[in-house]
């Protein structure tokens, strides 16, 4: 019988590092941008479209590195990031104040479809991944 510590198992720490690396991106593009529309003035809700770009590069580049069923984990585990600690922070900084009351369900149907959404523009970056470019090798 061979030792439990003898199996050798697939090593989770990249897919980790790249996972939080894409997870501080969408916060930093947060904070970054909440400060700049509180202090220019413009709409937050513009930056939504740089925050679906940084969805694309990272579910596209976890794709490749890791296969389209990470790009998939990745764009979903974005969307809860973003939906939640990103919230929070564009919400101390100002302009992610909410213009009404927010209950529970209604929190939960917005974590919920930044979820889904990210987990669409995964699924998008993992299709792009597949015929952009060629595939860099994991070892």
């Amino acid at each position: 019988m061979v030792p439990a510590a003898a199996v050798s198992r697939p090593d989770s720490r990249p897919v980790t590092r790249s996972l939080l690396g894409g997870v501080g991106l969408v916060l930093a593009f947060d904070a970054g941008g909440a400060a700049a529309a509180r202090f220019f003035g413009f709409r937050y809700t513009l930056l939504l479209f740089g925050t679906y770009a940084i969805y694309l590069f990272v579910t596209f580049w976890a794709a490749r590195r890791y296969g389209v069923l990470a790009a998939v984990a990745f764009g979903a585990i974005l969307g809860l990031a973003d939906a939640t600690l990103g919230w929070v922070i564009s919400w101390l900084i100002g302009p992610g104040r909410p213009a009404e009351p927010l209950t529970v369900v209604s929190a939960a149907g917005v974590v919920a479809v930044s979820v889904l959404l990210g987990t669409v523009v995964g699924i998008l970056g993992g299709a792009a991944s597949r015929f952009i470019g060629t595939p860099r090798s994991t070892s």
